[in-house]
């Protein structure tokens, strides 16, 4: 046999078997490479279906939030999403807002925080209060009972509840402006009718956090709402002119009011002021780290005073800033027998201290239908003579509204 031929057919059968190792390698390179299209098929899917998703709980929270209600409906976002279907629910059995968000390959959740501008009371306060004279209310409603009455309340307070030791009385009126439902009768204070009885209308709650309540932020970020574009935010130039500087201020746009230093509200531009809050939608007036003081009678002033303490004392080197008032009103204060709270043996220095630590004021008959906020911690807050409070919840809504906006809770949600 020619050993060129045998040459040949070793060359045929060498190549031959390299082209099959390289079919071989080829088939297994091409079973590697379906695999990774199909692993990117399913990325691909898997990413439509989480972006689907939290496209549908960006269209829920835009509608909770426009609407500032966690309870809102939110069938408008429940659509066909790139051929996906969405459901959307959202759970506040637990006391959380648990917004979810569900395709067929995906589910998110996330937590919404519910705004502020629910929290109950005609009066709510960290400070200590003092009750002086004859004080008549309508009261929050707050909630339903069984019975079809309601759960009023006039007054939350954090610390102590001070009544003076005479000339002093509370009476609730048993209808609830703008409606003639009526309070339970566990939740009407009447001490006219029945003295030294105290109800459920009256409540201690050494959790209430006002701030918090109110704004929807910690205290410590009092700062961040003061320089917020919510608020005109000035210095109190004179503090017996307070009234008519704070009226300069208020325009139909222009409603929340954020004043620094002692204010003394007196009689005369106490009234202009109530007119002007009475021309808009009502005035959110919030004084800071000053003094207090409501002078005189006028007519209702249309919305909420939020006094508000941060680092701040009346007595100084040169004496206690209340003798600064123009109207006289260091006399009443600086009076002792002013802290002879009911139930109480105080001794000089205790009244002194009383007297000390006193940063609000009213002596007359003032009428704020959005009621008054203290959050003013270790101070005293004083209602001397009479006080009226003509509860208006429609009227506390509109303009804690604006403090009120659902957000998201910082790490509800991980994208992993």
């Amino acid at each position: 046999m020619n050993k060129h031929q045998q040459s040949g057919m070793t060359t045929l059968l060498i190549t031959s078997m390299l082209l099959i190792v390289a079919l071989l390698f080829s088939l297994a390179s091409y079973k590697n490479l379906f695999y990774q299209i199909k692993r990117t098929q399913n990325e691909v899917l898997a990413r439509q279906a989480h972006w689907a998703a939290e496209g549908g709980l960006e269209c829920g929270f835009a509608e909770i939030s426009n609407k500032s209600d966690v309870n809102t409906s939110l069938d408008t976002c429940k659509a066909v999403i790139d051929g996906q279907p969405l459901t959307l629910s959202i759970d506040t059995d637990d006391g959380k807002s648990v917004l979810t968000s569900k395709t067929n390959y995906k589910e998110i959740t996330k937590t919404i925080v519910a705004g502020g501008a629910r929290s109950s009371g005609v009066i709510k306060s960290s400070a200590d209060l003092y009750f002086k004279g004859d004080h008549i209310y309508y009261a929050d409603p707050n909630a339903k009972l069984a019975d079809n009455t309601w759960a009023c309340l006039i007054l939350r307070y954090k610390n102590s509840f001070y009544i003076n030791d005479d000339s002093t009385s509370f009476f609730v009126n048993n209808g609830i402006k703008p409606n003639t439902n009526t309070c339970n009768a566990t939740y009407i204070t009447d001490t006219k009718e029945t003295p030294d009885l105290y109800n459920k209308d009256i409540q201690y709650d050494d959790k209430i956090d006002v701030f918090k309540e109110t704004f929807n932020k910690e205290r410590v970020d009092w700062e961040k709402v003061r320089d917020s574009n919510v608020f005109v935010n000035f210095t109190i130039l004179d503090p017996n002119k307070c009234a008519e500087e704070i009226t300069s201020h208020i325009t139909a746009e222009k409603r929340y009011i954020w004043a620094t230093g002692n204010c003394f509200l007196e009689h005369v531009w106490l009234n202009k002021l109530s007119e002007k809050s009475q021309e808009g939608k009502g005035i959110f007036l919030l004084v800071e780290n000053g003094l207090l003081s409501v002078n005189g009678t006028s007519s209702n002033f249309k919305g909420i005073i939020y006094h508000f303490i941060n680092n701040y004392t009346p007595v100084t080197l040169s004496g206690n800033e209340w003798s600064t008032s123009t109207s006289g009103m260091w006399t009443y204060i600086s009076n002792l027998t002013m802290y002879k709270p009911k139930g109480y043996t105080l001794n000089i220095r205790e009244q002194e201290d009383m007297r000390d630590r006193l940063v609000f004021f009213m002596n007359g008959s003032f009428i704020p239908s959005g009621g008054y906020i203290f959050d003013t911690p270790d101070k005293l807050t004083y209602f001397n003579m009479a006080s009226a409070l003509s509860y208006d919840g429609t009227l506390i809504n509109d303009l804690l509204s604006e403090f009120g906006k659902p957000t998201w809770q910082q790490g509800s949600w991980h994208d992993f």
